[in-house]
């Protein structure tokens, strides 16, 4: 048997090598271990970034010329572009809606797996339909059931370009500060881009393509500054609010009836006067209703007082959570909806009223 040359030992063992870091190299990263890496951490070490989105129409990108134009689609690109870093999303959005009715489908879902990135995209809607001090609750509870599923997340707080009202804004920001959120304030960035806000919008209210730039713009610019600060994601301290609950439950149980009828899962009248009545505890309350091109308006009195009329009117049928109060004093309460036989449609005048259930808080917080 020939005997192998030693002069060839050395050299076998550098091909062995280079033969080695080639195989390594080509073998896909695994980051099943990596979960307590923050959102930063992944970027710089190079790993992707599951992210989610709780938010209303612009959280969901209407307004956009097509689905590549979405302010997060442009935001994967840029990530991806730039530094080959895989962005990928969920998203809890709803148009229309505000933070109680992201609140609620973020408490009926189940935990989608590890999320390193939340967005919150609210304030719009939600001026309409509550009082700031409503907000600030609800907006805190919001945050808090976010960071109490994904408690590893950063948060970043995206204030629409559309908010006028400075005091929502305000909240927002005051909440941004306290959890140590990051809050994007679209506002300025619209005022100062040069352009109008007929050229950055489809309506004066949602962002066109252009306009969804600017938000990716900004948002990819603060997190790429906030990576290189190594800046510490969202907190969970103590409620700034002690109204700020997050346990919310459906109570499908009402307590008097008269001129609603069971039909199609809902609770239905179109009879003015017709009212279903509940008792509850807890010191929120909102509804479970189906919002369709026939809606009708309801008036709802809490503990025998008008509190709000609500409308019930869509362009097309949709089971929604609408907010009604918070704050309410330790229970017990009553809820009383009445069809008020006021249209919201004056193409279609009609007066339905669909029901399914209230949605409070548990009555021990």
């Amino acid at each position: 048997m020939k005997k192998v040359s030693k002069s060839l030992i050395p050299f076998a063992g550098i091909v062995l090598t280079l033969l080695l870091i080639y195989i390594l190299q080509k073998v896909p990263k695994t980051y099943g271990s990596d979960e307590n890496l923050n959102v930063y951490q992944k970027y710089q070490d190079g790993q992707p970034i599951d992210y989610l989105i709780i938010g209303d129409s612009i959280g969901r990108g209407s307004g956009a010329e097509n689905p590549s134009q979405t302010w997060f689609k442009q935001l994967e690109n840029k990530m991806s572009k730039h530094h080959s870093v895989p962005f990928k999303g969920d998203y809890v959005v709803q148009s229309g809606s505000t933070a109680f009715e992201g609140l609620y489908k973020l408490s009926q879902k189940k935990r989608m797996g590890h999320k390193d990135l939340i967005f919150i995209v609210f304030g719009e809607n939600d001026r309409k339909y509550m009082n700031v001090d409503d907000f600030k609750m609800t907006y805190e509870a919001l945050i808090r059931k976010a960071k109490h599923l994904y408690p590893h997340a950063e948060l970043f707080t995206i204030t629409e370009s559309c908010l006028e009202n400075e005091e929502f804004a305000n909240a927002i920001g005051l909440l941004s500060d306290y959890y140590g959120a990051t809050n994007i304030d679209m506002r300025p960035v619209f005022n100062s881009s040069g352009f109008t806000d007929k050229e950055l919008t489809k309506d004066l209210i949602h962002p066109n393509g252009l306009g969804y730039q600017l938000y990716a713009n900004t948002i990819y610019q603060k997190f790429i500054e906030n990576a290189q600060k190594e800046k510490p994601v969202a907190s969970l301290p103590p409620k700034f609010h002690q109204g700020s609950e997050i346990n919310l439950r459906d109570n499908d149980n009402y307590d008097s009836m008269v001129g609603f009828r069971p039909r199609g899962g809902y609770y239905t009248s179109d009879d003015t006067g017709s009212y279903i009545e509940y008792r509850f505890e807890g010191n929120i309350l909102g509804v479970k209703l189906l919002r369709s091109p026939d809606g009708g308006e309801v008036d709802v009195f809490i503990d025998g007082k008008l509190n709000t009329s609500l409308h019930t009117w869509w362009p097309f049928a949709r089971e929604r959570y609408l907010f009604i109060a918070n704050g309410l004093s330790p229970g017990p309460h009553t809820v009383r909806f009445v069809v008020s036989g006021r249209e919201t449609s004056k193409d279609l005048p009609t007066t339905h009223v669909r029901l399914s259930s209230i949605i409070t808080n548990d009555s021990n917080h």
